[in-house]
């Protein structure tokens, strides 16, 4: 099972991990790197986590209508819609030609099989929760 596939049990755990001290740590040092070394990527990382966030957040609200399975395309379409003014812009700022629709939905497609490409952490096992039993004691 992917990431995203296991979105609706485990988006808690994501943004937790995100906004500890170790998720930070990691996502700082990896994009201050890439930020040193070319600045006008720092645009793109920025869109690259919002497209992130965005599929994360369509992922769990169609978990929440127990409508994950079977409802890609519609999915797309409401990621698409919410990133495409950013896409745009991004676009603009750094001279870049007008991407087309399509080339919208292969970028966000390409986000969507990174988080499907990492696969999820096992369920783990229910733990059993001790109960008391009362002992009946003789009447005396």
């Amino acid at each position: 099972m992917s990431i995203l596939s296991s979105i609706g049990s485990e988006t808690k755990k994501v943004f937790e991990w995100i906004g500890s001290p170790k998720g930070q740590a990691v996502i700082t040092t990896g994009e201050g790197l890439v930020e040193d070394v070319d600045p006008p990527l720092t645009g793109l990382i920025n869109l690259a986590n919002l497209g992130l966030a965005e599929i994360v957040k369509v992922e769990a609200l169609a978990a929440g209508a127990s409508q994950q399975t079977g409802s890609g395309p519609l999915k797309l379409i409401a990621v698409t819609e919410a990133l495409t003014p950013q896409i745009l812009d991004y676009a603009q700022k750094n001279g870049l030609s007008t991407p087309t629709s399509a080339q919208i939905q292969a970028a966000i497609n390409g986000l969507v099989a990174f988080g499907n490409a990492l696969e999820a952490a096992p369920a783990a096992a229910p733990v059993a929760t001790p109960v008391a039993v009362p002992v009946a004691t003789p009447a005396a």
